[in-house]
């Protein structure tokens, strides 16, 4: 379950992340931001159009499936969704969100204020999404072989945001860069897939697609939200972007320790059956 969350979430959106900023920050350079925004966005018309019109082809013919003659529909109440512990899920995706897109929105600009100029600074914020992707296949494989998605997952946030944090410790550029490299791509090859595995195990099926909707959007959606005024307000006031990203990493650590405390109130797995013993 977690390699195959992974390989769509990290397969997907951190492999265009890598690329994106290693291939548009040349045409950034030239052309501008506007002139960007048109090139991807027609770039996705153009990849997505192809896709929907191979999907009507490939779709059954024939009237869909009818739904059953008796179907229920009951209020879903907190309670179902595992009551206060549920928070803390929402809570460590929200410090996820907050470290993932604080660094995202904002590593161009901290490539340049550490003095990297030129084309080469796409690669350099490319770097950490690129770690992320040779880290993602063992991690995930210790992950299921092992079954510890919620310390593993733990320590992403506790890792990433530890070195995040200490950002202002080291004076080296080329020692922050080194940090935010290993803590996000440590983080974001641990965190993700196996917090969703995680809500796919433990949430009853008809209430994953709710669930996973609300840790999604309050999570993702919010904690970017709040991580890009963090980090650009407090840019604003001191001039740079290291005391947002000591906020990013103190949250990010606080997130560990509330997936650490759902794991120690998440349901125990059931153990399995004993062979029957024959004479």
């Amino acid at each position: 379950m977690s390699k195959g969350t992974a390989v769509i979430q990290y397969y997907g959106q951190y492999a265009a992340l890598a690329l994106g900023f290693f291939l548009l920050t040349p045409l950034y350079d030239a052309l501008g931001w506007r002139p960007l925004f048109w090139i991807t966005g027609l770039a996705g018309i153009v990849l997505v159009i192809p896709l929907y019109v191979a999907f009507l082809r490939s779709a059954p013919a024939g009237a869909p499936p009818a739904l059953p003659a008796e179907t229920t529909r009951t209020r879903i109440r907190f309670a179902d969704f595992g009551g206060p512990k549920f928070l803390l899920l929402v809570f460590s995706y929200f410090s996820n969100g907050m470290l993932f897109w604080g660094i995202t929105l904002w590593i161009p600009l901290v490539i340049e204020s550490l003095g990297f100029t030129g084309t080469g600074r796409g690669l350099l914020a490319a770097l950490p999404y690129l770690l992320s992707l040779a880290l993602t296949v063992p991690m995930m494989t210790v992950s299921d072989r092992t079954g510890k998605r919620v310390l593993i997952a733990s320590s992403g946030l506790l890792v990433g945001g530890a070195l995040v944090g200490a950002l202002p410790l080291v004076e080296s550029p080329v020692g922050k860069l080194v940090l935010i490299c290993v803590g996000m791509g440590y983080f974001t090859a641990t965190y993700t897939s196996n917090l969703w595995a995680i809500a796919v195990t433990d949430l009853p099926p008809h209430l994953v697609g709710p669930a996973t909707g609300i840790i999604n959007g309050f999570g993702a959606g919010g904690g970017g939200i709040v991580a890009g005024f963090v980090v650009g307000g407090l840019q604003s006031a001191t001039g740079s972007y290291l005391p947002g990203f000591v906020v990013l990493g103190i949250v990010a650590i606080v997130g560990g320790l509330a997936l650490l405390a759902y794991g120690r109130l998440r349901p125990a797995a059931p153990a399995p059956e004993a062979a029957p013993v024959t004479p």
